[in-house]
């Protein structure tokens, strides 16, 4: 059987590719916008670590409705079409954050496509916890959440229109080895080199889920046989704080070191208080996942520097 995915390269693409190779399921074929010279940094070590798996095949300089995607899907029987690209250059600043170009890239030509699709193909959407879900009214958090919205609604409407199935996954915070450098990255780099870290938005209420499990829900949603078409993984769900406080002590446990924090609470919010897949809230939250591996990875990254 055949997989086509589409964003391997970021954070949780890597996992999830990853994780579906191991089941030895599917020939799997990813698409890197760029060729492969124009990756650095994490990007590049993701890729590389997917390219040694025998059974996953990059297609370089290739982009979702252009001529070379035509000519693969044509060429092709694709049993599952993953679609967990999105454009995301500057996502989290609406000043500079492409709206218009956002959804023409992450959609285009997809009537073309879904038309010369095998009918029997299934597609996987990938959706954020900040955009737009009716079912928790919850309006998009900003214009990337906007444009990730209407991306879902286009999907679903060329979906129908040519009766093709879909399932989604609306995905939260995750973190775990090879992430993006925010919180987490911000938070172990500077206790490491024995920094206060510095806290804003301590109140958001989020949903932290480590990237194993994240990847075990995606993985159930590819192989599912039901009817249920989206999934809403959750992980620890609590106010900003009180995961910071639980990811401390795990660092300190396995550090053998005391490192330190501080709040500011004196912020006005940007963002919606809470923002959840759970309808449970914790107030105190204990993390379970060893993080022996997640721990020796930064090590080894932050010495590097």
């Amino acid at each position: 059987m055949k997989l086509l995915f589409l964003g391997a390269s970021s954070f949780t693409g890597y996992h999830f590719v990853k994780k579906i190779s191991e089941t030895n399921q599917y020939k799997i074929y990813c698409t890197l916008t760029k060729n492969l010279n124009q990756y650095d940094s994490i990007r590049l070590r993701r890729i590389k670590s997917l390219n040694k798996k025998k059974n996953i095949f990059f297609i370089r300089n290739i982009k979702f409705g252009d001529k070379k995607f035509m000519h693969l899907i044509k060429k092709n029987s694709f049993n599952i079409l993953c679609m967990h690209h999105a454009e995301t250059l500057n996502y989290n600043d609406d000043k500079k954050f492409n709206f218009k170009k956002s959804i023409k890239k992450n959609v285009k030509n997809i009537n073309n496509v879904f038309q010369i699709l095998n009918k029997k193909t299934r597609i996987m959407i990938s959706n954020t916890i900040f955009q737009e879900i009716k079912s928790k009214n919850y309006t998009p958090v900003n214009n990337y959440g906007k444009s990730k919205s209407i991306t879902y609604e286009k999907i679903k409407e060329v979906c129908a229109k040519f009766n093709l199935k879909y399932k989604s996954i609306f995905i939260t915070n995750p973190w775990g080895i090879y992430e993006e450098k925010k919180l987490n990255y911000y938070l172990i780099k500077n206790w490491l080199q024995n920094k206060e870290a510095v806290v804003n938005y301590p109140k958001y209420v989020r949903d932290n889920i480590h990237i194993d499990k994240l990847t075990k829900n995606y993985i159930k949603m590819i192989f599912s046989k039901s009817k249920k078409i989206n999934y809403f993984p959750s992980g620890y769900c609590s106010l900003n704080e009180e995961f910071i406080n639980a990811l401390k002590k795990k660092f300190e446990k396995y550090f053998h070191k005391k490192v330190y924090i501080r709040y500011n609470y004196n912020l006005k919010h940007t963002q919606p208080m809470i923002r959840i897949n759970s309808k449970n809230l914790r107030k105190k939250i204990l993390i379970k996942e060893n993080l022996n591996s997640y721990f020796k990875y930064y090590k080894k990254l932050i010495n590097k520097f």
